[in-house]
């Protein structure tokens, strides 16, 4: 297989994580945690600090792409 000499990898988007997206609209964000039954008290530290996609996998989300969306206000 030839090595890539020119051009650049093709990279993920990074997703916030619910610090950042709690810090713009809390009320929204909140509302959507709640809909889609992601539920944190004071010490799940992984919640917060997590990638969107991790948070709802951990919360085990049916619907991971509809609850980035809504979270994002699409």
């Amino acid at each position: 297989m030839a090595k890539r000499k020119h051009g650049r990898v093709a990279g993920r988007k990074r997703l916030p994580t619910l610090f950042e997206l709690l810090k713009k609209d809390q009320a929204r964000v909140m509302s959507v945690l709640h809909k889609h039954g992601v539920y944190f008290d004071a010490g799940t530290y992984i919640t917060m600090a997590a990638r969107l996609d991790k948070v709802a996998a951990y919360h085990a989300v049916p619907n991971k792409k509809k609850f980035i969306a809504d979270l994002f206000g699409r």
